[in-house]
């Protein structure tokens, strides 16, 4: 890429920190010359994970209570993001699972789609799906905000999402899975760069580590991670299982197990830091990876950078980054019941994979090859643009 291009970095509402954040991060790196668009964020958490970065916010960063209030002013975000003006730069690449995509400028627009928003699109894949996962105060605003998802504003939501995405110049999916939806929802074709995953220094750290009998479910505790489906496979299973992570299903999963009686087979580990996540990724004989048509699931392919196994069901993201053949990285069990996963659990020989083998898979989603990928695709479209 020219180094006098200058980039528009498009991103979601800022608040806190996953998958998506760590997504952002390497596209930050990735060009020399960038500025940082979003709706609003958390000062302090921008300052931490985002240093040195110039951001620009809209209207909404001025309003109050904007994380207790975050499904009202859900209904904002379209227009805060429609507010932007891009004058000086060269091209716009968003990355989006919401309303980020609305963004529209005189310039090349390439979108990084993580998924069509699924509270339009896909609902029975979202995290909160009644007013039951919620108390008090959130409780309120959540049905508040039903009414109007759950209403005739619903189609002119997706209208407006549907429109928004056949403005973009050009959409790069993060999956071939996404690329399907895209497909179905919008009506438009997108190419497939696979986001970047640390595999490397995680390979290099997890060398240190013997492994133990124990497996593994790390990640965020909520209800559409199947957190659940684990736990009570494991206690059928009578096999040990650690949980690291923390999220809005949590309390419930603990009542889960004290219900099955199964405290001598689970265990919570709460949040872990980064060196952690690494230590119990490479101890654990498999990662368990229980969700439904995940987007792309990069958990798997640290996991397998580590040196691991993964045993996951067969479908989404996860399906295209985990082989059950040459090289032999995980195995899927097909029927999405706890029995079927249980039977899995007994009959798992960790003999059966070879670490080196599980490596060498996870460099195919390394950091390098995405900046790569994603630099040579700007440039082939701004080459085009200028033609």
């Amino acid at each position: 890429m020219k180094q006098d291009h200058t980039i528009a970095v498009v991103s979601d509402p800022l608040y806190k920190y996953g998958g998506a954040e760590k997504h952002l991060s390497y596209i930050l790196k990735t060009f020399p010359h960038k500025t940082l668009f979003t709706a609003y964020c958390d000062k302090e958490f921008v300052k931490k994970q985002f240093p040195d970065i110039e951001i620009k916010t809209s209207f909404m960063q001025y309003l109050p209570w904007k994380k207790k209030l975050r499904y009202i002013y859900l209904l904002l975000q379209p227009l805060a993001y429609r507010s932007f003006r891009f004058k000086k730069y060269d091209c716009i690449v968003s990355l989006s699972i919401g309303f980020g995509k609305f963004v529209r400028g005189k310039i090349p627009h390439i979108n990084i789609c993580m998924s069509p928003p699924k509270f339009l699109w896909q609902k029975e894949s979202r995290s909160l799906l009644n007013k039951k996962q919620l108390a008090g105060w959130d409780k309120f605003l959540f049905q508040f905000y039903s009414l109007f998802v759950n209403s005739f504003l619903e189609d002119i939501w997706r209208k407006w999402d549907r429109n928004a995405a056949r403005r973009i110049d050009n959409i790069v999916a993060i999956s071939d899975v996404v690329r399907k939806r895209v497909k179905k929802y919008y009506g438009v074709d997108s190419d497939v760069i696979f986001p970047p995953v640390e595999v490397q220094e995680i390979s290099e750290l997890s060398k240190q580590y013997e492994k133990e009998n124990w497996f593994l479910y790390l990640g965020r505790v909520e209800t559409y991670k199947g957190v659940a489906l684990a736990i009570k496979a494991v206690n059928d299973a009578k096999v040990p299982l650690k949980i690291a992570g923390v999220g809005d299903d949590l309390e419930r999963m603990k009542d889960l197990v004290k219900k099955l009686s199964a405290k001598g087979y689970v265990r919570f580990l709460g949040f872990v830091s980064d060196e952690e996540k690494i230590e119990l990724l490479s101890k654990t004989k498999a990662l368990l990876f229980p969700v439904r048509d995940e987007d792309f699931g990069i958990v798997p392919v640290e996991a397998n950078a580590a040196g691991t196994p993964v045993i996951a069901y067969r479908e989404g993201g996860v399906t295209e980054t985990i082989s059950e053949v040459n090289p032999k990285t995980g195995i899927f069990f097909d029927k999405y019941n706890y029995k079927e996963l249980s039977n899995v659990l007994e009959k798992f020989d960790a003999k059966q994979y070879q670490p080196d083998s599980c490596r060498k898979q996870a460099m195919n989603f390394s950091v390098d090859i995405f900046q790569y990928k994603l630099r040579l695709y700007v440039d082939d479209v701004l080459s085009k643009k200028q033609a």
